[in-house]
């Protein structure tokens, strides 16, 4: 069984609790992320970002100072969304942590598809951000043979039976050779 998450806005830096395993498996095209995101401006980034001039400025000072192999977080501490604070790893013992670790993948617009200690550093990037990257249009192009290799896909029709992480095809949206996917926003009630 392999449980899939999507990753959070906040994120965190713990370089105290646990060591990481090690460097996420798709480093290399984190690394070209990492740059086309350094090419671009602090206006371009506020907008590809979609967030005001603070938390821009706080993920622009991240990214000019980013290391991605040093002082690093183990992926499941470095979320703060509400699925990693109800799962709560800072209190995990070490079978917890190691079955995670067998069974857990976090999906990241950054490092494509995360091990739960694969050492990750802040960032902020989401999946629909439009990216030149080589010939790719957008992040879902970028990792799409990544998350299609997970199901063995070989037909690209097969492609639309994708229905992870609350995304749905859009047969209305979508054309012969562009298939659109759209997340339903749950809305909490108070």
């Amino acid at each position: 069984m392999k449980i899939i998450l999507s990753p959070a806005k906040k994120m965190i830096t713990d370089t105290d609790s646990i060591t990481p395993d090690g460097l996420p498996e798709f480093i290399d095209k984190t690394t070209e992320i990492q740059k086309w995101l350094k090419s671009k401006s602090k206006e371009e980034l506020k907008t590809i970002w979609k967030c005001n001039d603070k938390i821009a400025e706080q993920n622009f000072n991240r990214l000019e100072n980013m290391d991605l192999y040093h002082l690093l977080t183990p992926a499941v501490l470095s979320y703060e969304g509400i699925a990693f604070q109800y799962m709560a790893p800072s209190v995990f013992e070490d079978s917890q942590f190691e079955y995670v670790q067998n069974h857990l993948r976090i999906l990241s617009a950054f490092y494509g598809v995360l091990k739960p200690r694969d050492g990750v550093t802040p960032y902020r990037l989401e999946m629909q951000v439009k990216v030149g990257i080589g010939e790719t249009k957008n992040l879902y192009e970028y990792w799409g043979d990544l998350f299609i290799a997970e199901n063995s896909i070989e037909n690209p029709e097969d492609i639309k039976g994708f229905k992870r992480l609350g995304y749905a095809f859009r047969p209305d949206l979508s054309s012969e050779i562009e298939y659109i996917f759209e997340r339903k926003i749950e809305t909490m009630t108070r």
